[in-house]
């Protein structure tokens, strides 16, 4: 009688380690992937990270394109007058202005 008594508690213990250990893996997986330090919260931090880092050599690169910009103005005297000829239709004094009409836009107004 203690015979079946011991071999029952046996594996009652035997059942208990495998089901325990395979809980005690299942959380630590699920810790792994979906703690706040975990794969998936990694992985979106790493995303973002990349991100920025695009962003900080764009506004580098515009950053340098605007010193020269500045550079040029402050420097260049032909740039300025390129300048002031194209976008704000200024003319030097004695020179004439000639617009040419495309005749597509004059017949439909």
């Amino acid at each position: 009688m203690q015979a079946k008594i011991i071999g029952a508690v046996k594996m009652k213990k035997k059942i208990n380690r495998n089901f325990i250990f395979p809980m005690i893996l299942f959380f630590f997986f699920i810790l792994f992937f979906f703690n706040d330090t975990g794969i998936i919260k990694w992985y979106h931090l790493r995303k973002e990270r990349n991100q920025i880092k695009n962003d900080i050599k764009q506004i580098l690169s515009t950053k340098d394109l605007l010193t020269e910009e500045i550079n040029r103005l402050e420097n260049d005297d032909e740039y300025i007058k390129k300048i002031a000829t194209e976008k704000f239709h200024m003319v030097k004094p004695g020179e004439k202005i000639f617009r040419i009409m495309n005749k597509r836009n004059v017949n439909n107004e």
